[in-house]
């Protein structure tokens, strides 16, 4: 996939193979979409749809798309200043946790 999208010509259908990546079940396939995510040949705007993609695909991708976004919170942060979509990179990130732990590391997050 992370060929096909070197190769699109369009911006839609990178769009398209970007939100399929998410699917990966992997661990290493996870934490090659992850890092790719931040790479040049992502827009930063769609980093998000990226990163999110992943925390929805599995338990797995949720738990390694959360520690990717902690380990990488400086870069992720100052990227996006603190907006719109930082806030949604958390919530797709987090989402469907249950657990007093995450919930301190995103009030830990969302203070800094």
């Amino acid at each position: 996939p992370l060929k096909l999208h070197k190769q699109a010509d369009m911006q839609e259908e990178k769009n398209r193979i970007e939100r399929v990546l998410g699917a990966i079940s992997q661990p290493e396939l996870i934490q090659k979409v992850l890092t790719f995510a931040l790479s040049e040949e992502v827009r930063p705007q769609d980093t998000v749809s990226v990163i999110g993609g992943v925390a929805g695909g599995s338990k797995q991708g949720r738990k390694a798309a959360w520690k990717f976004v902690r380990d990488n919170w400086e870069e992720l942060y100052n990227r996006y200043q603190g907006g719109f979509l930082i806030s949604r990179l958390i919530k797709l990130t987090v989402d469907g946790f249950a657990n007093d732990k995450i919930a301190a590391e995103v009030k830990v997050r969302n203070v800094n």
